[in-house]
């Protein structure tokens, strides 16, 4: 098809150039030629005239090539343990979908795939290794949307026995395309005693006591009684006895321990195993506590109350290991001591156009106490930025309703990384329309997100030069992201994670050691890898590199693992792999200008074995999962069904379309018209004797 860059309607302005011009070379009567010759030479000009303005319009022919692709038909495999731990004809039933995933793409020509909840196609495989660590469906459901063409599924059918522990329930959404369940495993009810959760604080104070509590559940053991025990070092230091009563009952017990011994310690929980208990791995669990020196005392003043302030409250005032004073002018000023005597202050909405608290904010200019700014209505712009180094606020009264996403480049603290995921499900919160001018030394947590796209303006930031630790959030109505939380996942750990890391970070000490190892975070999982920072000064702590680092890594057993190597710009830091659960401390050791330099510390590696909590099939959620996508629900005994269900339906190929252009003006043809148009005309008014 032919078409031009430009209005097609010039081209009317061109033919009428072209004739105007052609009728007054032409309309003379006294010719060398006859009348026929003169309207020939009135039509050439009139044609050059017309193609060299058609040219102008830059004119392309236009070709739409059509292609079919066949229809995809995605079989989502739940690779997880809990599968191959209650389902044992595993591979029976993985030879049974390979064996109807050939019969059907054979018989009806649609193209399917089997994939595990990685992403990763698995169709290849003779037999099945389900090794995965958790089961994330909701995840990996959400995958298939990113990364195929929806127009090109005809359905996506979940094999999985309906056990989730990680990411937010499946059936809260629908999906964008058609989805069936085919459900494995066994949902029949067996006596068994399950330790839920035990709950604890990561970090204590030495001198005080600290609580472990262990919830249990349990199933067909009504009446009897088992003992729960509390071990330390391998050796009881406590137990009591817990009586079961209903299945409907959490039966918590709890222990109180005292911190006598600073650095991480390692309680196990154990519930004693009764007879005919038909999974005795989800008896034990381990806390990994932090006992440290002496309590941090946390202030916050505010101008006023807000709803903002109570959720940050309830995030603090849940850990006992922060003195948590809240100051509200008005309200609560007769609890406000001398702000030097805080190792944090955050500073809610102020320094304000009020002068609010303006005795207590002036005394922090003087002083090195850690600041966390939270930013509102009202503000005293110039005394904040005189404050405040991380961020210079810009004036302005605008505000967005946007999302936020964590910055992948955040090194100065580490969230979980399930945490990313709860965050993508955030509502939009009130977020500064300016943009306002960051300190080169800072760095972001939050970043604004408009829709979908992922800007580069930092909304939540961190500071840190030599003795001054700061933050800024640029966020108001945050409270909204703790309640929404809440009614995804019946929790609050995403917020009160970034809060009390945000909490711990500014009130750590700001050392000055030439020479620093240190893990990215205290507690790692036993399925990632073990990354530590490495920072290497010369005499005016200036960074360096290209200098060899000795480290040894030992845990609880005396197991010992070694390590050289040598940070450079490129690669600064360190991997040590995988490491078993447990209790590990390191030394690092290098020689600086021949002076030598010791680091030491300690982390955690966590056994993750969520898996191995819940054996029971959950059909009921598949069968949900496929209503609510207008899918069907399959049992595993009904394979025969489910093949005669995919035959029965028809998998019409796929067109799409796609245009090719190609500019007229790139092509010699119509430049060779005009010449020879041009050419034919000057020979025959040279024939005629007429220039």
């Amino acid at each position: 098809m032919l078409n031009t860059t430009y209005s097609p309607y010039w081209l009317i302005l061109f033919v009428l150039i072209g004739l105007g011009y052609a009728y007054l070379l032409y309309s003379r009567k006294k010719t060398p030629w006859n009348p026929i010759w003169n309207k020939v030479l009135f039509i050439l000009r009139f044609l050059v005239v017309t193609l060299i303005g058609y040219l102008f319009l830059e004119p392309f022919i236009s070709n739409k090539k059509t292609t079919s692709e066949p229809s995809k038909i995605i079989f989502l495999w739940d690779d997880s343990e809990s599968i191959s731990k209650s389902e044992s004809n595993l591979q029976f039933y993985w030879q049974s979908i390979q064996e109807l995933s050939s019969e059907v793409s054979t018989e009806k020509e649609v193209d399917i795939q089997i994939i595990g909840f990685s992403g990763n196609e698995v169709s290849e495989q003779d037999s099945i290794r389900n090794t995965g660590k958790s089961s994330p469906i909701n995840t990996a459901l959400e995958n298939i949307a990113t990364n195929y063409d929806e127009n090109l599924i005809s359905e996506v059918f979940l094999i999985s026995d309906g056990i989730y522990n990680q990411g937010i329930a499946p059936d809260y959404y629908e999906f964008p395309f058609q989805l069936s369940t085919l459900g494995l495993g066994d949902t029949t009810k067996k006596k068994d005693v399950i330790l839920q959760q035990i709950r604890y604080n990561k970090v204590a104070y030495e001198g005080n006591q600290f609580p472990i509590e262990a919830d249990i559940l349990q199933s067909g053991f009504e009446g009897e009684t088992t003992q729960v025990k509390l071990l330390n070092k391998g050796k009881v230091i406590a137990q009591k006895p817990v009586q079961f009563k209903s299945e409907k009952n959490i039966e918590t017990v709890q222990f109180l321990i005292d911190a006598d011994e600073t650095g991480f310690q390692e309680y196990a929980v154990e519930v004693e195993i009764l007879k005919n208990e038909f999974n005795s791995e989800n008896n034990s669990k381990y806390a990994y506590i932090n006992i440290v020196e002496g309590k941090k005392n946390i202030l916050l003043i505010a101008p006023y109350p807000h709803p903002d302030i109570k959720a940050l409250s309830a995030a603090i005032d849940g850990n006992d290991n922060y003195d948590f004073t809240l100051a509200i002018d008005g309200i609560s000023n007769e609890k406000l001591k001398d702000v030097g005597e805080y190792d944090l202050v955050i500073l809610f909405h102020l320094p304000n156009q009020a002068n609010t608290f303006e005795k207590e904010i002036e005394t922090l200019i003087n002083i090195e106490t850690p600041i966390w700014f939270i930013s509102g209505p009202r503000l005293d712009i110039r005394k904040h930025n005189e404050l405040n180094e991380s961020v210079s606020l810009v004036s302005s009264s605008e505000r967005d309703e946007a999302f936020a996403y964590m910055n992948s480049n955040f090194d100065l603290f580490e969230l979980s990384s399930s945490q990313n995921e709860v965050m993508q499900e955030l509502p939009p919160v009130s977020m500064p329309f300016a943009k306002h001018n960051f300190n080169p030394l800072s760095t972001a947590l939050f970043m604004k997100k408009v829709g979908n796209v992922n800007t580069e303006q930092p909304v939540f930031v961190f500071y840190a030069n030599n003795d001054v630790r700061q933050a800024t959030l640029l966020v108001q109505n945050f409270r909204i992201w703790r309640m929404v939380e809440y009614l995804n996942t019946q929790k609050h750990e995403f917020f009160d994670e970034w809060v009390m890391k945000t909490i711990r970070y500014l009130t750590a000490k700001n050392q000055k050691d030439r020479f620093k190892v240190f893990p990215v975070k205290e507690e790692f999982a036993d399925n990632e890898e073990i990354k530590f920072k490495v920072e290497l000064y010369n005499e005016v702590f200036d960074r360096i590199y290209g200098i060899p680092v000795q480290l040894e890594i030992k845990n609880s057993i005396d197991s010992v693992y070694s390590f050289e190597f040598t940070p450079d710009r490129l690669k600064p830091d360190f991997t040590a792999g995988n490491l078993p659960g447990g209790i590990y401390e390191f030394t690092a050791l290098t020689s600086i200008q021949g002076k030598k330099f010791e680091s030491k510390g300690q982390f955690v590696v966590d056994e993750f074995d969520i898996e191995s909590q819940n054996l029971q099939a959950d059909f009921k959620l598949l069968r949900r999962l496929a209503q609510k996508n207008e899918g069907q629900f399959f049992n595993k005994n009904e394979i025969e069904n489910l093949k005669g269900y995919l035959l029965s339906k028809e998998y019409p190929q796929i067109l799409s379309g796609e245009s090719e252009t190609t500019p007229i003006t790139q092509n010699i043809v119509p430049y060779l018209l005009i010449f020879l148009l041009a050419f034919s005309e000057w020979f025959i008014r040279r024939y005629f004797g007429s220039y």
